[in-house]
């Protein structure tokens, strides 16, 4: 069917939206000029898809725009949405688990008393063989009988907060990396499984919630989306906040960066789980998973969202894995027993 004026004005808007997408997702090439731009992908994504409902039920030929992105940049997409798939695998291997556990509510986030009793119950049930916590709480930290070796180190003047790997197995040459001028940091051990070594990394880079009023986090995010969307957007024009969120992405190239020096001397195979305090599209990732692969990418679904932002879904934690590591199975869990969501993944050496 032809277009009228209108439908040649909306065309035209979703072209460019379109063009955008493709543009900041890195289809055309790694696109770090205005890095506050890839926050937004997953808006200019739900836009686009509204755009592509609208014509296919209107029965118009612009549909194909949404298509053609779909084809020219399919990996791309699959870091912000995985299909399904219909091979179920009941594989065993090593079961890693990253969660940020927010201190276990020390300061009440979520109005329940026995969140840390929650979380224990869920890792109890979950039965995972290596476990990363970020935010860990020595003092509110259930006491987890099931992993009698861990590693621990404190990144916060009390000596009481920090990264724990939590393991069943046997854990050495266990380490600390530093970030510069940073609360945050990275933590390691090596373990044996089976016949092989294996590094498991717990990395936590900076964070956007520096204050509490100049960070996005601060965003309720139990409106509905329009007003989320307003908030989140009107929050980024903001002078400040975008000074604030362009220096924490400098950062955290400079945390990653740091995190690779120390990587380029290890011999094992490699496991990293990290809170990026960033999404898929970011320099950060792009410079992280240089050479890994990205295990939600690889056996994950749906938006596998970890964190929210005015209803708007995020993926900033990650499982990342050497490619020479197959992903059996990986699994987002939609539990509320902290800011973030768990993730974990099977993988077979």
């Amino acid at each position: 069917m032809k277009l009228n004026f209108f439908d040649k004005i909306l065309m035209l808007i979703n072209l460019i939206l379109i063009f955008a997408q493709m543009l900041i997702m890195g289809i055309f090439g790694d696109f770090h000029l205005f890095p506050l731009l890839n926050i937004l992908v997953p808006i200019f994504a739900l836009v686009n898809l509204i755009f592509f409902i609208y014509w296919i039920f209107i029965f118009k030929w612009p549909f194909i725009l949404f298509i053609s992105s779909l084809f020219f940049g399919y990996s791309d997409w699959l870091l912000l949405y995985k299909f399904p798939s219909n091979k179920i695998s009941t594989s065993n291997g090593l079961k890693v688990m990253s969660f940020n556990v927010r201190l276990f509510n020390s300061y009440n986030w979520i109005d329940l008393d026995d969140i840390p009793n929650q979380i224990e119950s869920f890792i109890l049930k979950e039965d995972p063989d290596i476990i990363c916590f970020q935010e860990f709480s020595v003092e509110k930290s259930p006491e987890f009988l099931n992993y009698k070796h861990r590693y621990f180190q404190s990144l916060t003047k009390n000596g009481d907060n920090g990264l724990v790997i939590l393991s069943k197995y046997p854990l050495y040459h266990s380490g600390f990396i530093k970030f510069e001028n940073s609360n945050n940091g990275g933590i390691y051990s090596d373990l044996k499984y089976k016949n092989d070594s294996i590094r498991i990394y717990n990395l936590h880079f900076e964070s956007l919630q520096m204050s509490s009023n100049d960070s996005i986090k601060t965003i309720d995010y139990n409106k509905n989306i329009k007003q989320g969307l307003d908030q989140l957007v009107n929050r980024i024009r903001q002078s400040e906040s975008r000074k604030h969120i362009k220096k924490v992405f400098k950062i955290q190239e400079r945390q990653v960066i740091r995190f690779n020096e120390v990587e380029r001397k290890n011999e094992n195979l490699s496991i990293i789980c990290t809170d990026l305090n960033n999404n898929a599209f970011s320099k950060p990732y792009k410079l992280l998973t240089s050479n890994y692969n990205d295990s939600f990418v690889q056996k994950g679904t749906g938006f596998g969202t970890t964190y929210k932002i005015s209803s708007i879904p995020f993926r900033i934690d990650f499982i990342m894995v050497d490619p020479r590591i197959k992903v059996i199975r990986f699994k987002t869990y939609d539990i509320k027993l902290s800011d973030h969501k768990p993730i974990s993944a099977v993988l077979e050496l």
